[in-house]
This record gives structure tokens, sequence and C-alpha cells, in this order.
């Protein structure tokens, strides 16, 4: 079977399906794409959304509760103990299908109609105070946590896989204690303000080190102790140059950051951050097998277009997800085997288009079911029934396909058309990845909230009157409204959050968690690859003043191509493997 260049019907770009791709697609019974597969990520992502939350009454007990759906969404919820509860039968709302109408049209009116989870974590069920926490399970005293599970007092971080203690970090997947605004640390403690380190203690700063102690402002060392700017020093040098620096300080962190940011850009970039990979592409990738196009992906083995995954198998276009087997197109969907098009529907088997249904089989077009079998549009039938309807109505999606705004055909195989996501297109992580402005959003057929949950305006402190350093805050601060200096969103500090400043020594925060958020995702590389050839050139000097004639290519640049995360315009030096092992290690 040869390659195949098809034209998106969303962005009218041509895209390629490769060979592999096609027996994938035959494999679980799906017609190829016809959405790019940038288009299908955006598509995918405007399905999720962790950080934007809002208070709203459940709709079985009438009891306050935090929930990612706004009033504006016309969704029923249930807070999770009842949504969990015995109070209410999800296959009450089942329904026949109508085949003199599409597909997605009918699933929309049951979207509506089925209640969904105001949060989907197990808080009080599996977690322990762990209310204000999205895409969250079994961890204690966690707040403000996005895609997360065994974890303890971590606040204000997303995806965190394991480990305690920890604030302003994302992309944590091993097991590490104390960090705070750390990027991808593996088995470290005591860290800060550091990127893609491993076993780094007391340090921060520090960009792509491994086994390093006390260090400040460093790149790319291994096993060093006491060294500022890949410079030795005696202990009472580092700590001299060290408490100069002032990093108690709220101005000493911001004038470290800037310096920092400025430092580590002479240090060459591999072009895709990852370890013990074998054919790979992307970013953010490790102990990976043939996993092209994916981000964030660990243990990961045969995948394609995959995002945030761990101990996948023979996937393509996820959206999130852990120890999961030839699905598609799906979001979060946890410890399933041939789970197609599904949203937070974990520990499922040979299910299709279903959302928020655990431990079932054979279902089709379905919402909230639990350990169920042989159901579609939540309606129970037989084994044999089941298997005589589902192709009809397959069908029948291809007959009747359902038109969006953009005239897009959705048929059976596509992903759900985005115009019907219950959020709006700045309340979604598709905002992060692909940035929009309402306009925009609203000519691509998405939709927008205009009634983001904030509060502005209440401000009873001041950030220019918070003490500098975190020495001199006393107790009243939690008595206090501040307010951001970027977004003027107000915030306050909580006790625990408090108390971590204090044994980190870490300055009182002048921005609010979402702009923090904001600031970390742009030091991230974006969800898409660029085709480039290595940056190394022996007329050049390295960063540390040696020759590159011991290079693979001798005298001559290097034309070694790759596909990376790194766009040509950004001002990082971006080498290929053999060039970044020469000069680096």
């Amino acid at each position: 079977m040869k390659s195949e260049t098809k034209n998106c019907q969303n962005c009218k770009q041509n895209f390629t399906i490769e060979p592999d791709d096609f027996g994938f697609y035959e494999k679980i019974k799906v017609p190829p794409p016809t959405f790019c597969p940038d288009c299908r990520r955006q598509r995918r992502w405007a399905w999720k959304n962790n950080t934007s939350l809002y208070n709203r009454t459940c709709d079985l007990c009438k009891k306050s509760v935090v929930t990612i759906y706004s009033k504006e969404s016309s969704a029923v919820i249930y807070c999770n103990k009842c949504w969990w509860s015995d109070k209410w039968d999800p296959k009450d709302y089942g329904q026949d299908y109508d085949f003199s109408r599409s597909f997605f049209e009918q699933f929309k009116e049951l979207v509506l109609k089925v209640p969904h989870m105001a949060l989907v974590n197990d808080d009080g069920i599996g977690s322990v105070n762990c209310e204000y926490t999205q895409d969250f399970a079994f961890g204690k005293n966690c707040y403000m946590v996005f895609i997360a599970w065994r974890i303890e007092n971590v606040m204000y971080s997303y995806f965190i896989l394991e480990g305690r203690d920890m604030m302003d970090c994302i992309n944590i997947r091993s097991k590490s204690e104390w960090l705070y605004e750390c990027f991808n640390a593996r088995n470290s403690y005591q860290l800060k303000y550091s990127r893609l380190n491993i076993a780094c203690i007391d340090s921060q700063f520090l960009y792509r080190c491994k086994d390093c102690s006390n260090c400040f402002m460093c790149a790319e060392l291994v096993g060093k102790k006491y060294c500022f700017k890949n410079e030795q020093y005696s202990k009472e040098e580092y700590e001299k140059i060290l408490a100069s620096y002032k990093l108690d300080t709220f101005s000493g962190v911001e004038r470290a950051q800037k310096e920092y940011d400025e430092f580590i850009l002479k240090y060459p970039r591999r072009f895709v951050d990852g370890i013990h990979n074998v054919n790979v592409s992307g970013d953010v990738i490790s102990g990976c097998k043939n996993v092209k196009n994916s981000f964030f992906a660990k243990n990961s083995e045969n995948c394609k277009y995959c995002d945030f995954g761990t101990n996948m198998k023979d996937s393509y276009d996820m959206a999130g997800g852990g120890e999961l087997s030839e699905c598609y197109e799906s979001v979060t969907c946890d410890q399933s085997n041939r789970n197609l098009f599904g949203i937070y529907s974990w520990k499922s088997q040979d299910i299709e288009y279903t959302q928020h249904c655990h431990n079932c089989q054979y279902c089709f077009g379905c919402i909230g079911l639990r350990n169920a079998k042989y159901c579609i549009f939540n309606k129970q039938y037989t084994k044999e029934e089941y298997e005589k309807l589902v192709p009809k109505i397959i069908e029948q999606m291809n007959k009747i396909p359902y038109k969006d705004k953009k005239e897009n055909g959705y048929k059976f195989g596509e992903f759900y058309p985005a115009e019907l996501s219950p959020f709006g297109y700045n309340e979604t992580e598709a905002q992060e990845h692909f940035p929009l402005s309402r306009e925009e959003a609203f000519k691509k057929g998405f939709n927008w909230q205009n009634n983001l949950q904030r509060t502005v305006g209440k401000e009873t402190l001041l950030p220019e009157d918070i003490p500098d350093s975190i020495t001199e805050v006393t107790d009243s601060i939690l008595e206090e409204i501040l307010v951001c200096i970027n977004c003027k969103r107000n915030y306050k500090i909580i006790p625990n959050e408090l108390i971590f400043y204090r044994k980190m020594s870490i300055p009182i925060p002048r921005r609010c968690f979402y702009c923090r958020h904001e600031a970390r995702l742009k030091r991230r590389n974006p969800f898409k690859l660029w085709h480039r050839t290595c940056m190394c050139d022996p007329t050049s000097q390295s960063y540390d003043g040696r020759s590159k004639t011991n290079h693979f290519h001798g005298g001559s640049k290097c034309e070694v191509e790759f596909e990376t995360s790194y766009s040509p315009d950004r001002p990082e030096i971006v080498y290929c493997e053999k060039c970044y092992q020469a000069e680096v290690y």
C-alpha cells in the first residue's frame, strides 16, 4: 500500500496518510480521516476544559459545587457523589435511534439530557481533600491541579503523575518532592525554576542537568556541585553568589529569571527532548518506540498524533490517556481497548462515540453508563440486536452526514463536531495549543464563552505593598485579596500555599495562577513539527570555546535533517542527535 496525499476538508491544506496509517485504520475498522493532523488535534482539544472553573448547584442534591460547565453550557451537572450514586440510572435516558436524522444531531440532544460529572475527579471517593482538581484521581490535599493522579500536597500544577509537595509545576512523571516552577523534572528534590532535569537536589534555575546538587543557573551539567553558570566554585564562594541574588525576594527572582533565559540560549538543543527512544518524533518523549508526531508521551509503542499519554500501544489521535491500546480519536480514555471517539470513558472495551462511560463493553453513542453492555443511545439491547443495529447506524451516518457551520461533512469515523462541544473555545486546551481570537474562533466554527468566571476590582492589597521578601510576609496576607499584575484578576493566598513559600524561601507571586500557567506554557514548545536541518556549523565557536572538528561531519556544515518542535524563527540553536552528543557531552 502506498502513501496518499489528501486535502483537509477543514483547512484545505494537503496532508499525507502513510501506508502504516492505512493499516491502522483498517485494523480498527474506520475510514481514513478527512481532517489533517493539526485540525484533528485542535478539534479534540476543543472538547477538553481543564482550568476554567465555575460555581454552580448540583442538579440532584442542590448543593453548591465547583464545575467545568458554565451555566451557559446548558449541561445538567451532578456533584461527584451524586453522579456515582444509585440515585439515578443513566439508562432511564435511553432513546431509539431515528434513521431520518443525523447521528450527531441526535447525540447532541442526549448530551444535554444525561447528567455530567461537575468535575472529572474522585474527590471524597478515591481522593481526599481534592475538590478543586480536574481529570484527577487518587490524590490527597491537592488544590488547582489538572491532569494528575497518585500525588499529595500539590498545588497550581498540570500533568503531575507521581510525587508530592509541589507547586506551579508541569509534566512531572516520576517521584520528586519539594519542587517549584519546574518543567519535566525527574527524581529531584528541592528544585526551583528549572527545566528538563534528572536527579537534581537543592538547586535553582537549571536547564537539562543530571545528578547535580547545589547548583545555580547552570545548563547541561552532569554530576556537579557548587556551580554557577557552569563554573566551579567552592562551597563558600557559591553560597556568597547565591545570597547576592536574593532569591527570597520577588525582584531577585525576576532578575534571575531574565538572566537565566538569556544564559541558556547559547546552549544547543537536541531536536527532540527524549530519552530511551527508538524511531520517534515530537517532543518530551521517553521510553517509546515507533511513536510519531506525539508530545509528552511515555513508555508507548506504535502510536501517532498522541498527547499526554503513558503506556499507550497501537493508538492514534489521543488527547491524554494511559494504559490503553487500539484507541482512536479520544480524550482521556484510560485503561481501555478499542475505545473509539470516546471522552472520559475509562476501563472500557469495544465502545464507539461514548462520553463518561466506565467499565463498559459494546456500547455505541452512549453517555454516563457504568458496567453496561450492548447499549445504543443509552438503551439496552440484546447481543444479537446490537450487532444487527450498529452496522445499520454506521451506514446511515454515511448517507446522512452532519453538516457543521463550515459545511464540513461528519460521517462515521470523524470525531465530534467542535460546534457541539459544551465549552467555549477559550475555555479549552485548544486555546493553549492553537490560540485564536473570538472572531477567528467563530470563523472556524468554534464556540466562545463570553462570561469566564473571574473576580476583579476587589483587591485589598496592591502588588507594590506586598513585602518583596517572603521573610517579611506575615500571616495577615491570608486575609488579603491580591490583584494580578498582568490580567488584573483577583486571587488569594491559602494557608498551605504560604507554608510552602516559607519552607522553600519563595516570594509571594504577583501573578495569578492563570497567568503563571500561561507563562509556563509559553516556555514549552508547541505541539507542531517543522522540517529543519541541523544548525551545527564548524566555522562557529561552540558554547564553551571547543573546536567542532571532532563532529562526524568534519569541517563541513552538518546536513542532517529532522522534524522538530522548534520553529525556524525561534532563537534556539537546534542540533541533530550526533552533533548534540558530540558538543554537549
